[in-house]
């Protein structure tokens, strides 16, 4: 990763991430439980009930995210969909082309 990549990452934390997650915290928003409840007769909890996961193409990322966002009422997030896509797409590493098989690839004959 190259320096200016190190330094938009850190850019769209500092100055996006930790806003929205400022803002959600205020709102009461909480992904996780911190701690145990000790009241709580069992700490497991089933699987979500949203749908599996399914492929999606690369120009359908951002207008699922900002729906799956906007359907769980978090449009702290939704709202950075846009910039998130434009961070991966430039961040996006593609593979090399090389006649040269990896040493890290399994031969089986």
């Amino acid at each position: 990763m190259r320096s200016t990549d190190s330094q938009k990452l850190k850019r769209f934390f500092d100055k996006r991430l930790v806003r929205a997650a400022e803002k959600m915290t205020a709102r009461g928003v909480s992904f996780f439980p911190l701690g145990p409840e000790p009241q709580a007769d069992t700490w497991y909890s089933g699987p979500p009930a949203e749908p599996k996961f399914t492929s999606l193409d690369v120009d359908q990322c951002e207008a699922a995210l900002r729906d799956l966002w906007q359907g769980q009422d978090l449009p702290e997030l939704a709202e950075l969909a846009s910039e998130m896509m434009k961070l991966a797409e430039h961040l996006e590493v593609g593979e090399e082309e090389n006649e040269n098989v990896s040493p890290f690839v399994y031969v089986m004959y």
